[in-house]
């Protein structure tokens, strides 16, 4: 039901699983009230390309005027957290300090290190740009477009390069790794969104539509189901590292894809709000028990207000 939590309001004890109204001197008045801090999706819940979405810039700067902690918990993987940061910053978002923000880049950055530290080759799907921002330099890893052979890919995202290039050149590349040791090079996926929400409620394929391809091109060939490592949504990984900043697991995370916000969420173990705009603008999404959102909201903003406020036993 839009606007609405799981259950009713009483007088008592709140149900929200990770509520922290033990902590509270008064009974919540908000949703906001009920957790330490907040997660958001960045694309489709604060922005939409380089533009905020109604009601994000507010939301965000009633948080800073409380002081309740935040984090921006993002696949967007075409450069440094710093990139990221300024250009949320530059869509009239009042973040303030770049620790705010969670990328899947970043977190990918320490198991690409592990992995040339062990002398394999890596390559990443990403602009040569966003590969040395997030990456640094290392003679063990190049761009996925250029690369003859590599031991383990990393997808990043699909801006800033040729993106039909370079998918053909990473699926001859494995072809060729098939043929020649019988196995295929390693995946690790830090952004998975196969889709996100364009201008005008248009639908834009993303870089983690490589793993459905790559997997359908090598078909002919009898490969076994690709492997992949998510470092992003809806990935563990991201979760845990949100969970280490905010110093605490009683977080809420709002997000408009069932499939890498909410599902990633609830089994990392957090509560989640979908919101009725980004994805869920271009038609209704499905959803099964996995990927049930705790609430659902058409604004942001009413995690400030009476309408979402969890249900209380006595």
């Amino acid at each position: 039901m839009i606007g609405s939590p799981a259950g009713r309001l009483s007088s008592g004890k709140c149900c929200a699983p990770h509520c922290r109204i033990p902590k509270l001197k008064r009974p919540p008045q908000t949703l906001a009230d009920c957790y330490d801090a907040i997660l958001f999706d960045a694309t489709g819940v604060l922005i939409i390309e380089n533009e905020a979405l109604p009601g994000a810039a507010d939301t965000l700067g009633r948080l800073n005027m409380s002081g309740q902690p935040y984090y921006i918990v993002t696949n967007i993987s075409s450069g440094s957290d710093e990139t990221i940061f300024a250009r949320l910053r530059g869509a009239g978002l009042p973040i303030p300090k770049v620790d705010r923000i969670v990328s899947a880049g970043g977190v990918a950055r320490h198991r690409v290190l592990e992995e040339v530290a062990a002398g394999r080759l890596v390559s990443y799907m990403g602009s040569a740009h966003a590969g040395h921002e997030i990456f640094g330099k290392h003679p063990n890893l190049h761009p996925a477009d250029t690369a003859d052979t590599f031991d383990t890919l990393v997808v990043l995202d699909d801006e800033g390069f040729d993106f039909k290039r370079s998918v053909d050149h990473i699926l001859s590349t494995f072809q060729r790794r098939l043929i020649d040791t019988g196995e295929m090079p390693r995946i690790i996926m830090a952004n998975a969104d196969i889709i996100y929400p364009g201008n005008n409620g248009s639908l834009v394929f993303g870089p983690g539509i490589i793993g459905p391809m790559l997997q359908a091109g090598l078909a002919p060939f009898g490969v076994p189901p690709i492997s992949v490592e998510f470092t992003g949504k809806p990935g563990r990984a991201i979760f845990e590292e949100c969970i280490a900043r905010a110093g605490t697991d009683s977080l809420l995370m709002i997000g408009d894809q069932v499939d890498t916000d909410i599902k990633g969420a609830k089994a990392a173990g957090l509560d989640t709000l979908i919101v009725t705009a980004g994805l869920n603008n271009c038609g209704k999404l499905c959803q099964d028990e996995n990927g049930a959102p705790d609430y659902v909201a058409k604004d942001l903003r009413q995690i400030f207000d009476e309408t979402l406020l969890p249900h209380f036993v006595r």
